[in-house]
C-alpha cells in the first residue's frame, strides 16, 4: 500500500513563507531624515519614498530612473545618481543586481529601513 502524501495547498505554502513586517514609509521617512546623510541624498530619498507610495516598493520601470529623477528633485543627474548609490549602501533601500537590467527599464528599488530584514520581492531575472 503506497504511503499517504501530502497535497501542497496555498495554505502549506503561506506557512512556510516568512512573513516579513509592512512597510512603514513614516518610520522610513524619519529614520532618513535623522540620518546624517547629505541634504540631496536625503531629497532623492524622500522622493523615491513619494513615489513608492505605502508599499515601498518601485517595480522596474523609467520613473526611479537617474534621468526621470533630475528633472523631479532639480539636481545633476551625477548628484542623483550618487544619492542613490548612498541611500542604497547605507540601506535605505535594496535593489537586483544591475547585470542584465538597460537604461531603458530600471531596476525595481524596495525601501528598507538599515538593519531590517526587510527582503525584496522574488525576481525572474527577466525584464518585463
Amino acid at each position: 500500500m503506497p504511503e499517504p502524501t501530502t497535497r501542497v495547498t496555498p495554505v502549506l505554502v503561506a506557512q512556510r513563507v516568512p512573513v516579513r513586517p509592512p512597510f512603514d514609509r513614516n518610520a522610513w521617512e524619519r529614520a532618513l531624515l535623522a540620518s546624517t546623510l547629505p541634504p540631496n541624498t536625503k531629497l532623492v530619498g524622500l522622493a523615491l519614498a513619494h513615489l513608492a507610495g505605502d508599499t515601498g516598493y518601485l517595480p522596474p520601470g523609467r520613473i526611479q530612473g537617474t534621468r526621470h529623477m533630475t528633472s523631479r528633485v532639480s539636481l545633476p543627474p551625477k548628484l542623483v545618481s550618487t544619492s542613490k548609490n548612498i541611500l542604497e549602501s547605507q540601506g535605505f533601500f535594496e535593489r537586483p543586481s544591475g547585470e542584465g537590467w538597460t537604461a531603458e527599464v530600471c531596476r525595481p528599488i524596495t525601501l528598507t529601513l538599515p538593519g531590517s530584514d526587510r527582503q525584496e520581492p522574488p525576481h525572474t531575472g527577466g525584464q518585463p
